[in-house]
């Protein structure tokens, strides 16, 4: 593991996390590879995939070599990364916990709530760090939501999460995605904010379809209720990701970057945000808040979700 320091009041780098990445498709190539690779904090130590071509294509765009086997990577890292489907990060993930590995999650963190709950109790009996990636939550834009939201009081929200994913043109239209939709991929993004922003959902009935559309209705812990919009089959010009708050003072609300090119900055930054906390709670062995047990909170209200569709 890489130590950090300050040295002449600055905060020298002795050396990086060295971290192991799972997958490389379209998210590991747009988010995880360039954030390992791209500061001082960490180091991409290598890349392992079921296409050893694609692997090898993405570790070498980013100064570093793909492995034969996730033995290998084991070996050669610190922590392991994934941007797998979430039934291969779970049960690829347990493996690595258990080989004394830290994590860094996609979400969702699993499939099911018995497959999230065995890699949450596995990161527990190893004693290691784990971290979410929930991208909103690292952006500039989501801080600073988040941080007006404290000072707001809330009556009720609204939020949505309308896009073309599962369309044909679209390099996320993978099969886990086209078998289960909305729920489990947008899900987690819009469960975690808006429980952020108003607090812990404590009661959630939804009506539609997971590949069409989905409709919810929460209660809060503070009796606030919000309303939650999401589809993964509309071919939007535009992707629409927001979560507005509405209460006595008028509105709040957080608004993702419709256009790519802003888009793309806000993940570049939100990336290097939690490239730095990662790496600081590796080294320090203190999780963040964001761990593998928001991620078994999020899959619960998935499935809580999934079942009130009926």
């Amino acid at each position: 593991m890489r130590d950090w320091g300050e040295a002449s009041g600055r905060v020298v780098a002795v050396r990086g996390v060295a971290v192991g990445l799972v997958g490389a498709g379209p998210w590991a190539g747009m988010l995880h590879a360039p954030m390992l690779a791209g500061g001082p904090e960490t180091t991409l130590a290598g890349v392992w995939a079921r296409r050893p071509e694609a692997a090898r294509a993405l570790a070498e765009a980013h100064g570093s070599r793909a492995v034969g086997s996730l033995e290998e990577l084991w070996d050669v890292c610190d922590a392991v990364a994934f941007a797998v489907p979430p039934d291969v990060q779970a049960e690829v993930a347990t493996a690595a916990a258990r080989a004394g590995k830290h994590l860094l999650l996609d979400k969702p963190v699993a499939l099911t709530v018995a497959a999230a709950e065995g890699l949450a109790a596995a990161v527990g009996e190893a004693g290691v760090v784990s971290q979410m990636v929930l991208t909103n939550r690292y952006g500039p834009r989501g801080r600073a939501f988040l941080a007006d939201a404290e000072g707001f009081e809330v009556v009720g929200a609204r939020c949505a999460s309308l896009s073309g994913a599962l369309l044909d043109q679209s390099p996320f239209s993978t099969p886990w995605r086209r078998r289960h939709g909305a729920l489990l991929d947008v899900g987690p993004h819009l469960f975690d904010l808006l429980e952020g922003a108003v607090g812990p959902i404590e009661e959630l009935s939804g009506r539609g379809d997971p590949l069409r559309w989905v409709s919810l209705t929460c209660r809060h812990a503070g009796g606030q209720v919000s309303e939650l919009s999401m589809s993964l089959t509309l071919p939007l010009a535009e992707t629409v990701f927001e979560c507005v708050l509405y209460g006595p003072s008028g509105s709040l609300g957080y608004r993702r970057p419709p256009d790519r090119a802003s888009a793309a900055v806000e993940l570049e930054a939100a990336g290097a945000t939690l490239r730095r906390e990662f790496a600081a709670a590796v080294t320090s062995g203190i999780p963040p808040a964001l761990d593998v047990n928001r991620g078994l909170r999020l899959q619960r209200l998935i499935d809580a979700a999934t079942r009130s569709l009926g």
